[in-house]
């Protein structure tokens, strides 16, 4: 091997070894995130999408985030839902929005206190599309309100940077129950660490 092919080598193995420690220093701060169970109060409650099945059925995933929500908006009859999510995918009949507010009016939620965002694709812009909505209806900016995101406990400490990068100062949470594939869930935040801390993107993967 000559002397530019070790300096690539060499280069590519450190990048390597950055990338596994970087994500490996990362993965402490999900534990703890995904361990806290979080349930602040707020004005306005964030309800971030995930996957759908299908036409219109919502993936386990999804559908601990739609029971948490319509438990913890009952319980705080005063906060305003937010679902969020389009209708992007092959197959799909129904926004991710329109099934988390059909689901919560069946819940008893009241449907004067839902606005639906309904065209994001990612984490990103469920709260890029989402925070306009809610400022339109308060007449005050986020900067004003106590808005809260509800998302899966593995995703909790993800969906809390992109949110301080979108442009909430004060983060507040609501967790629901990560289901039954939730090692795949935490391998996956394992392997979105170094794009999400270090690229210089708002957040390019998927819920």
């Amino acid at each position: 091997m000559n002397g530019a092919l070790k300096a690539a080598a060499g280069v590519i193995g450190g990048s390597a070894a950055f990338l596994v420690t970087t994500a490996a220093a990362y993965m402490p701060f999900v534990a703890y995130d995904a361990n806290m169970n979080y349930r602040d109060d707020c004005d306005y409650l964030l309800i971030l999408g995930g996957d759908i099945i299908g036409a219109d059925t919502p993936s386990p995933q999804l559908y601990e985030r739609m029971k948490s929500a319509a438990v913890y908006l009952n319980e705080h009859t005063d906060v305003i839902a937010v679902p969020c999510g389009g209708c992007f995918r092959e197959h799909q009949k129904k926004s991710e929005a329109a099934i988390i507010a059909d689901y919560l009016i069946k819940e008893g939620v009241s449907p004067d206190r839902i606005l639906l965002e309904d065209k994001s694709t990612t984490t990103f812009e469920n709260f890029k599309f989402g925070i306009p909505i809610i400022e339109k209806h308060a007449g005050k900016s986020a900067d004003e309100l106590r808005i809260a995101f509800l998302s899966s406990s593995y995703h909790m400490h993800r969906a809390g940077i992109i949110a301080r990068r979108t442009g909430i100062k004060n983060v507040l949470r609501v967790s629901a129950p990560t289901p039954g594939e939730a090692f795949k869930r935490y391998i996956r935040e394992y392997f979105v660490a170094y794009e999400l801390l270090y690229r210089n993107v708002p957040n390019p993967f998927r819920k």
